[in-house]
């Protein structure tokens, strides 16, 4: 980020859902006078605002809310949005979050488009915080997940579509029909096939393993608990912050 060595300052959008947070943030970062902060939003004031993001050198987005109830992880469709207005190259994308070491974080901020990726307490201080928008390090991009054998039991791939399953999961309240005991057999090979059209997942057992017979989608359990582990914080999370870059 070199706006402000040209003279001109850099400008800064930061989404979080924690006032405290967000506040804290906007008013250090401010404090700087090679900063401007244009925004300071909750992740849903940053959704559908095309005209904001013009001109934007860097988006501070906090990746999780467990008050969200569809999805713990609002700062994922953040990214997105920036995305579809501002390509890699022209807005900086900064994720903070104390969920570092979830798997799902990981895969759904790069599948996102995210560009760094900090835990929040390696930039709890005004110098690191600036330092994270102004002279992000190559050593923080979005890291590869801690544990790929969990995302095989998942039934995640390379080829698979973290985002768009979530997305079609919410448009379509599957989590909702999942419930549904009596929903046609016929009724949930379509369902099945519709929601694997998006997700493309590989079918796994429940413990996680390839099925011993031909199957080509995903169950309703797997369905069911591919989505939990997308869209939940996990608990199991390490309680130190990274040693160095990950």
């Amino acid at each position: 980020m070199d706006a402000g060595r040209r003279g001109r300052l850099v400008r800064v959008v930061v989404v979080d859902d924690d006032d405290i947070n967000r506040r804290g943030m906007a008013s250090l970062l401010g404090e700087d006078p090679a900063i401007d902060v244009a925004a300071s939003l909750t992740h849903a004031d940053a959704l559908g605002r095309p005209d904001l993001w013009d001109g934007v050198d860097a988006v501070v987005v906090d990746a999780a809310d467990e008050r969200n109830a569809a999805d713990h992880f609002p700062g994922v469709r953040v990214v997105e949005e920036v995305r579809r207005h501002r390509p890699r190259g022209r807005t900086a994308i900064v994720v903070v979050t104390g969920h570092f070491f979830d798997d799902a974080v990981r895969r759904r901020m790069r599948e996102a488009g995210a560009d760094f990726y900090y835990h929040r307490s390696e930039v709890g201080g005004a110098g690191s915080l600036r330092a994270a928008v102004l002279r992000p390090g190559a050593g923080h991009a979005v890291p590869d997940p801690t544990d790929p054998a969990e995302l095989f039991n998942q039934g995640v791939t390379d080829d698979t579509r973290v985002n768009r399953a979530v997305a079609y999961a919410a448009e379509h309240e599957l989590e909702r029909e999942l419930a549904d005991p009596d929903r046609p057999r016929r009724s949930w090979l379509r369902l099945r096939r519709e929601f694997n059209r998006e997700a493309r997942l590989s079918a796994v057992t429940v413990d996680g393993r390839r099925p011993d017979r031909q199957q080509v989608l995903p169950s309703r359990p797997q369905i069911a608990r591919f989505l939990r582990w997308a869209t939940r914080v996990k608990r199991a999370e390490r309680p130190d912050p990274p040693d160095s870059p990950r």
